[in-house]
């Protein structure tokens, strides 16, 4: 009997849709998802913190979670930003690639907060903002290449 060979190349890369929101104004973090609790029924709550281990630093990043009993919906909200940091090992390079904060989306430092929703339900203008608080939703979409798609993809 002869053996055949098959090569299992996963051609396909997984993506995930996020959403996008960029504040009008700095407000804190708790104001924030008390104003998007006011008017939306999800009832975001404060759950564990993303954290995310670098070479020298360790971050933490606030997430709320909240459900959307229609659609049948979990919603996460991510901080971009580093909410806490704490320095593990001391810098002694010249040039390090990495702060005492760091954002979830690097290259996107004006983003506040990143929204995950699971069953790719990706209609984020279901989950309205106040206006005077933040900008519409924009859609970002990540590839399985990213660090931010792991960090995010099983988090809960």
């Amino acid at each position: 009997m002869a053996h055949q060979n098959f090569i299992l190349d996963d051609l396909e890369e997984d993506q995930e849709t996020l959403g996008l929101i960029r504040a009008v104004k700095k407000i804190p973090e708790y104001e924030f998802i008390f104003a998007v609790n006011r008017i939306n029924n999800f009832n975001f709550k404060r759950i564990k913190d993303l954290k995310y281990s670098g070479k020298y630093f360790d971050y933490n990043f606030s997430v709320y979670k909240g459900y959307d009993i229609e659609y049948k919906n979990c919603i996460h909200i991510f901080s971009n930003k580093s909410t806490s940091s704490l320095q593990k090992k001391e810098i002694t390079e010249l040039f390090v690639d990495e702060e005492n904060e760091r954002f979830l989306l690097n290259k996107y430092r004006d983003i506040d907060y990143i929204i995950k929703t699971t069953d790719d339900i990706h209609d984020f203008s279901l989950i309205l903002l106040p206006k005077n608080i933040a900008f519409d939703v924009q859609k970002y979409i990540i590839s399985s290449e990213e660090e931010l798609y792991h960090l995010i993809q099983y988090y809960d």
